[in-house]
Order: C-alpha cells, then sequence, then structure tokens
C-alpha cells in the first residue's frame, strides 16, 4: 500500500529540508496503517550533507511520543538529499541495512537539487534493494 501524507506534512518536510540545507534533515514519520499522522523533526548529529543519523534523544522522545502518548506507529523516517536526486544513495541502504529499520520502516527523501521545485519519494530499503511505493497526498483535514 502506498504511504499516505497530507500537503502540510509533505510541505514540513521540505520547510525541514529547506531550513537544514545545505546539510541533511532527518525526521520521523508516525501514523496508523500506511497513512501519516504527523511527522517529526529531529536532528542529524552527523551535521553532513551527504548522510544522517538522528540524534538518539530525539529518536527516543519522538518514538515514546508516537507510540506511548498517541498510540500510533512509527511508519518511517525521511530525510533530505540537499543537491541530489530523491533517491537511496549507497550510504542510505547501508544505514538502512545497519539500523535495523530496513525490514520494517519506509525510507521519505526529500531533494533539493532544484531548490525552486523540491521532489519527494518513498522507499522500502529491504534487504539492500530499492523498492519505490507511491507517496500519496491526501487532504489534510483527512489526517491530521
Amino acid at each position: 500500500m502506498p504511504l499516505e501524507v497530507t500537503r502540510r506534512q509533505l510541505d514540513d518536510m521540505v520547510a525541514h529540508a529547506r531550513d537544514e540545507a545545505p546539510l541533511e534533515c532527518c525526521g520521523i514519520i508516525g501514523g496508523t496503517g500506511d497513512r501519516a499522522l504527523a511527522t517529526f523533526r529531529t536532528r542529524n548529529i552527523d551535521q553532513s550533507r551527504v548522510h544522517y543519523t538522528i540524534h538518539p534523544e530525539d529518536h527516543y522522545r519522538v518514538t515514546r511520543e508516537i507510540e506511548d502518548v498517541h498510540e500510533w506507529d512509527v511508519l518511517g523516517f525521511y530525510h533530505s538529499h540537499p543537491a541530489s536526486e530523491a533517491f537511496p544513495s549507497s550510504t542510505d541502504l547501508r544505514h538502512a541495512l545497519e539500523s535495523g529499520y530496513s525490514e520494517v520502516s519506509r525510507f521519505v527523501i526529500v531533494s533539493l537539487a532544484d531548490p525552486s521545485a523540491p521532489v519527494a519519494r518513498s522507499f522500502w530499503l529491504t534487504g539492500g534493494e530499492v523498492n519505490e511505493e507511491p507517496l500519496v497526498i491526501v487532504a489534510d483535514g483527512d489526517s491530521d
């Protein structure tokens, strides 16, 4: 099933990418089923233009909020590519495998390669393979 996000959630991910550029941003997507109900900004402790690591304090805090406060699921993670396409890099694939999340989470990538026309795409990075899924935009009132 495709990941459903609202225009507001997508705009928030793009705004986060722009705020952190030229460094990569990163965040967590919470929701139920295949529908995002909120996006959560996190800090990239790597402070890098080409890779990210979610700050452990942010990861813990946001996961607790998603699961314990809202009783949702962590649907996936997002990050930006400030100067390259919205497609997983070899670093992204390695990071997904090493993190243990590749089997259970989506990865949304926001590209600012053309700052006037950001692109967001959603992927499953299962077993080191890239499988793109549709990113469906739903009405804001339908989700958050």
